[in-house]
Formats: C-alpha cells, sequence, structure tokens
C-alpha cells in the first residue's frame, strides 16, 4: 500500500491524539522492531514509513476503543473524517471496518500526486509554486468539513491550465488562453495530435457543468476526476522536463 505524504500526515494528526506509551505499542507493533525514544521519532518514523495496511486496519477495527481514550471527542471526529477522506483520494475506502482498495489491483501503485509535486519544483515553469498550490487546494476542497466538490475539480482543471499555458508562453512569450496554447504545442511539436486529443477531451470531461454519471457520488466523481487530471498534470510536467535539461524552449 503506498500512501501520500499528505495522508501519512493527516494519520499523524489522528495518532497524536493518543497519549505516548499507547501509541509507541501500537506503532511499535505494526512498524518497529523497538520503541522510539519520544513521540517525534515516533512521527517521523511514521511518515517515513512504507507500507502501513496492518496498522491502518487496526486503528479502523479499533477505532472506537480509541475514541475512548481521546478528552476531546471533537478532534477525534474531526482528525477521522480527515483521515477517511485522505485516504479515498489516495484510493482506499473504509467499510465494514476495513480498508478496501477502490481499484483493483492498486497496491504497489506509486502515489501519483507526490511524484507530481516533486516534478513540478524540480522544473523550470514560471509559476511552479501556483500550481503546486492549486494542487494542494484541491485536494483541502475535497476533504474539508463542507466539501466543495465543484471547487476541488475547478483547482484541478486551473492547474493543467496553468501548466499548458506556462510551456506556451515559452514559445513565443505570449500567454495565450487554454485553447490556444494547447494548440500552439501541438503545432510546434510538443505534443503529437493524439496528446492533444486525448488532454483536451479529459479537461473538457472535467468541465463545469458536467453531469455525474449514474451510480456515482459526488465524491466519488470528484475523486476520478480530480485523479484523472493529476495524471495529466504528472504526464505533461514529466515529458517537459524530459525535453531539454534546463531551459525549454520548442
Amino acid at each position: 500500500m503506498t500512501l501520500t505524504n499528505r495522508t501519512k500526515l493527516s494519520l499523524v494528526q489522528f495518532l497524536d491524539l493518543q497519549d505516548y506509551e499507547h501509541l509507541s505499542i501500537l506503532l511499535e507493533k505494526h512498524l518497529f522492531k523497538s520503541r522510539c525514544s519520544n513521540i517525534t521519532e515516533l512521527k517521523r518514523s511514521l511518515v517515513g514509513a512504507g507500507s502501513m495496511s496492518l496498522l491502518l486496519n487496526e486503528i479502523i477495527i479499533t477505532r472506537q476503543a480509541l475514541k475512548i481514550r481521546v478528552t476531546s471527542k471533537t478532534s477525534f471526529n474531526e482528525r477521522w473524517d480527515e483521515l477517511v477522506k485522505c485516504l479515498f483520494l489516495d484510493g482506499y475506502k473504509t467499510e465494514n471496518n476495513m480498508l478496501i482498495a477502490i481499484e483493483p489491483n492498486i497496491d504497489g501503485i506509486i502515489a501519483i500526486e507526490d511524484d507530481l509535486t516533486n516534478e513540478i519544483k524540480k522544473s523550470s515553469l514560471a509559476q511552479k509554486n501556483e500550481i503546486v498550490k492549486l494542487i494542494n487546494e484541491s485536494a483541502e476542497a475535497f476533504k474539508s468539513t463542507l466539501p466543495d466538490y465543484n471547487g476541488c475539480l475547478a483547482k484541478a482543471r486551473l492547474s493543467v491550465e496553468t501548466i499548458v499555458r506556462d510551456i506556451a508562453t515559452e514559445i513565443d512569450g505570449v500567454n495565450d488562453n487554454w485553447g490556444a496554447s494547447l494548440g500552439k504545442l501541438f503545432r510546434n511539436s510538443f505534443f503529437e495530435k493524439k496528446e492533444e486529443e486525448s488532454i483536451s477531451s479529459t479537461y473538457t470531461f472535467i468541465s463545469d457543468g458536467s453531469h455525474v454519471p449514474l451510480g456515482f457520488t459526488d465524491e466519488e466523481y470528484a475523486r476520478y476526476g480530480r485523479n484523472l487530471i493529476m495524471s495529466v498534470c504528472y504526464y505533461i510536467v514529466k515529458k517537459y522536463n524530459n525535453s531539454n535539461t534546463n531551459t525549454f524552449r520548442i
């Protein structure tokens, strides 16, 4: 099981509600050969851990017992709800006291969002900080106490739009709109026709006014649409970073 850093940090915040002694035993049981000396070391080890499926399954099964140990039930519920939403974004849901992969064979798949963020940060995109901010805001809109699924998808769309416009601007210095920028990249051989059409179709599919397909909840559709856009973003930025070492010119 591979989780994004966002989900790992959410798990740390949730477990931080527990006392050190209980938390130490819980993590030693699943992650450590011997106990960590302090809670800071515990948290660092947890964030750096790989597979945490057994730990998460025990937390889900014993959630009520964990809640009893916490003074503030409101804080517990808030942290639990956020953790569940972060897991859902990563492709896992809690059902019948079990952690279930939404897609088959998801175990072992690299968390695309972390890789995307790393690629953006090492790129020479003019607005790379703004793009990372948009990606984070999209996730925050999804997992907030009052989720904004339209906002989640809007921020995701804006992230891919900003990436495309940034790259296209490097050609002639002209900051065109989305459609013109995408076309410019095709005409200048950054994209092949099938790539341009695929990216355009994905953007249109996750556009304002799209109807949630039959059988999907708003939450499921927002997650599906956001993951599509994140994958497209990763593809474009990876292609951009590989096109030249430092400076990109078509």
